[in-house]
């Protein structure tokens, strides 16, 4: 906590909150704090003493986990990230090498090998390494997100991004299914519409409205008020290229698709960014919010800043103006390698008005 109150400090004063001007605002408006990796449960011990071994950077990398969804919005984090695997079958990852390494060093992890059968999309970061999740489903960690938002009405947007790494790199475990498949992307849509079902989700179309595109509509009309998303949730598809393209394959833009894409700027169906570092691309981040865009970009990375306890990215990430600003140590985050690190927007808030887009006084509310 101490850390957390000496960031707060680092930074330069944002908005004075002293006046409430949240019926003016829009749900661009606002800029929070949000979590990577979300889901991330820790590794094994065994797991994570033999990964020092053969791969001490990525080790090192790995060293970070979370709190449970329900929690991290409890402690006020907005932004939710959550890798997928596609598994139509189910069973794909089942059985993962470092499960059984951690079993026959006597290690009980809690996985669940029964859900992981069943088919549906799966939730874990690395698969055979990197592959416990507090919520194993996307289905688990959307209904987690659900329970959480119905038992707390009124809360700000929640913005999810699906993250999907669905290509083999250079590591020896089981190969995802590519997601440049139609069908599978049509069964990711059907699984959030069912566990965010009617107005739960801010979709594109909502936003889109009578305008020919995204573009237009979120620089004319403006993203909806923050009276109307408050209670609601939206969703980024972080996804390669070919994938973006194949989700709106039949879908112009995006009409009918349950999240937003990640597109390249002057795309017409370019609302929601990612943009990773605030420190060399600060003027890029600052002229899309300036155009209505909402951004989200990292305070942090591998555990990199918070080993050197250097809150640079952070200050510059929320000078940024960026809406969603990402990190692994928001206040009450796990600490396993006692790095005693936090990341907090001024003052020890997590929910501000953004610095970019709201001037002089402002209150918001989380």
């Amino acid at each position: 906590m101490r850390r957390a109150i000496a960031l707060a400090a680092l930074f330069t004063a944002g908005p004075a909150m002293a006046q409430d001007r949240e019926p003016a605002l829009r749900m661009n408006d606002v800029q929070v704090l949000g979590s990577h990796n979300s889901f991330k449960a820790r590794i094994p011990s065994a797991v994570m003493a033999d990964l020092r071994r053969r791969e001490p950077k990525l080790a090192a990398a790995l060293e970070y986990d979370h709190l449970p969804l329900g929690e991290q919005l409890d402690r006020g984090v907005r932004q939710l990230e959550i890798d997928i695997f596609a598994d139509p079958a189910g069973g794909r990852y089942a059985d993962p090498r470092g499960e059984r390494l951690a079993r026959a060093a006597g290690e009980r992890t809690g996985f669940d090998p029964a859900a992981m059968r069943r088919p549906g999309y799966k939730v874990l970061h690395i698969p055979d390494l990197d592959y416990r999740s507090s919520c194993v489903t996307l289905v688990r960690c959307l209904g987690a997100v659900d329970a959480w938002s119905r038992a707390h009405p009124g809360h700000l947007p929640i913005m999810l991004t699906i993250n999907a790494a669905d290509t083999v790199g250079d590591r020896a475990v089981t190969a995802p299914l590519p997601l440049d498949d139609p069908r599978l992307l049509d069964a990711l849509d059907a699984e959030i519409r069912r566990a965010l079902p009617g107005r739960r989700l801010i979709t594109p179309d909502e936003v889109r409205g009578g305008a020919p595109t995204l573009a237009q509509a979120i620089r004319t009309r403006g993203w909806p008020t923050l009276a109307a998303a408050r209670g609601r949730v939206y969703i980024l598809f972080d996804v390669r290229r070919a994938v973006s393209e194949a989700y709106r394959q039949g879908h112009p833009g995006l009409r009918g698709r349950a999240m937003f894409g990640w597109y390249d700027d002057a795309d017409p169906d370019a609302a929601v960014q990612i943009v990773q570092d605030p420190i060399v691309e600060a003027d890029r981040i600052r002229r899309l919010v300036q155009s209505g865009v909402i951004v989200r970009t990292r305070t942090d990375a591998n555990t990199v800043e918070a080993r050197a306890h250097d809150w640079t990215k952070a200050k510059a990430a929320v000078a940024s103006g960026a809406q969603a600003v990402s990190t692994d140590y928001y206040p009450g985050a796990p600490d396993p390698a006692g790095l005693h690190y936090a990341v907090t927007l001024p003052g020890g808030a997590t929910v501000q008005c953004d610095p970019v887009r709201v001037t002089g006084r402002c209150l918001v509310r989380p």
